[in-house]
């Protein structure tokens, strides 16, 4: 199959492959099942299930190969990959996806305001708010677009998906019309994609260079914060591994004024 072949690396690459530290690794357990895998521009993260493996965001492209490395470091085939997940349209986001589609069985689900862009086959819309820079970016977005990609789910809030022990869809707006954030109450962890940023120790909204609607994204915040998580992953930045739901009812209080 294509995949195998893309898979084939030298004897010396495979024995790095076995040996290599922690902090070389492509795919890094956040927790038992759980992996952040640093893909080109963005992470994703593999879901692990004894049978199945479910993947959130697939990169910018040409990382579909790496999500495939992560995949071979952990001992599972391209065959385990039963679900893709996309949090929202942005190219480093869903940029993996139609590369990946070509070498996976998985099945994809979009919120039903992203499957457009997905589908399309015509350049991704610009992520920069700013008019200027929407322009300034349309030519590299044309030249350098992911692609037509297939969408086999249209996801709704509130839906629920056999990843985890359930894994809930929440639609978390402002970024993007359609952002959706992955709940996963059995587990304790939240996957927020951008809806919100984590630097210098603080929780912080969206960037505002990026993110459609900055109300939206507030209220989406809030949102967030009335579920009970203990981890808390983010598309950019390090998870947060213990309290996360807390510091997020902190933060969320402080967008009331």
């Amino acid at each position: 199959m294509a995949q195998s072949s893309a898979l084939k690396k030298p004897a010396w690459q495979e024995r790095w492959e076995e040996i290599k530290p922690a902090p070389f690794r492509t795919a890094v357990e956040v927790l038992p099942g759980l992996y952040q895998v640093r893909t080109k521009g963005s992470s994703a993260y593999l879901v692990v299930d004894d049978d199945e493996i479910t993947l959130i965001d697939t990169g910018s492209p040409g990382s579909g190969i790496k999500i495939l490395e992560a995949m071979d470091e952990l001992g599972r085939s391209p065959e385990d990959l039963k679900r893709i997940v996309i949090t929202h349209y942005h190219i480093d986001h869903v940029g993996g996806l139609a590369e990946l589609q070509d070498w996976v069985p998985a099945k994809t689900g979009v919120h039903l305001a992203e499957a457009v862009h997905v589908e399309s086959g015509e350049p991704l819309p610009s992520p920069f708010v700013n008019p200027l820079l929407a322009k300034i970016c349309a030519g590299w977005l044309e030249n350098h677009g992911p692609g037509r990609a297939r969408v086999d789910e249209i996801l709704a809030d509130g839906d629920e998906l056999p990843a985890f022990g359930g894994m809930r869809i929440i639609h978390a707006p402002g970024h993007t019309a359609g952002s959706i954030s992955l709940y996963f109450p059995q587990r304790g962890v939240l996957l927020v994609g951008d809806a919100m940023q984590y630097k210098f120790g603080r929780l912080m909204l969206p960037s505002r260079v990026f993110t459609q609607d900055m109300t939206a994204a507030s209220e989406s915040i809030k949102k967030l914060s009335r579920l009970q998580f203990e981890t808390l992953c983010f598309s950019h930045f390090r998870p947060i591994l213990s309290h996360a739901d807390r510091k997020v009812r902190e933060f969320s209080r402080t967008l009331e004024a």
